[in-house]
């Protein structure tokens, strides 16, 4: 699996015969221990493979999962029983446990950032993931060239070490 793993495109709108319909999409940041970069380019299809298999697992439908160096973003699907905190923490937990059975060691850092997306813009937040930079974020939460403006609305600053995630489309 090539990085910036995606699976085949799905019909947004489909409905399955007997069951509720539902369109709840989230896209989930979050960084390695101490944001350091401990996911090599060698490590990455096998991050992200672990990840799409797990959120099967776990009943949630991957839409788009990428490997970073530092990060980890993913695009899925949930169902409305569905609880962000307790799918994230199985998620960080069942990646370093799988790695670490395979000989590898990857440490997620405490903390995700999540941002809920509409149904309409999925397809862009797909492409807005693909097209992030492979560069290790700073500890501040940005490239370097950080003046401290973080362009949030009323003037309020990210906390240190937050991780942005795209919003949808007002």
């Amino acid at each position: 699996m090539t990085p910036g793993a995606h699976l085949p495109a799905m019909e947004i709108d489909r409905i399955v015969p007997g069951r509720a319909a539902h369109r709840l999409y989230c896209h989930f940041v979050w960084p390695t221990l101490g944001r350091i970069p401990l996911v090599s380019s060698s490590l990455v299809p096998a991050v992200e493979r672990h990840v799409i298999t797990l959120c099967r697992r776990l009943d949630a439908e991957p839409v788009c999962v990428r490997a970073f160096s530092d990060r980890l973003h993913v695009l899925l699907r949930m169902k409305p029983g569905h609880s962000p905190a307790a799918l994230v923490s199985r998620l960080k937990n069942g990646t370093e446990n799988e790695l670490h059975q395979s000989g590898h060691t990857v440490r997620w850092g405490h903390g995700y950032a999540a941002a809920t997306v509409s149904g309409a813009e999925v397809r862009t937040v797909m492409r807005r993931i693909h097209r992030l930079p492979d560069a290790p974020l700073s500890r501040a939460g940005s490239t370097a060239g950080n003046t401290g403006n973080t362009g949030h609305r009323r003037g309020r600053r990210r906390p240190r070490g937050a991780v942005d995630a795209p919003r949808a489309s007002r």
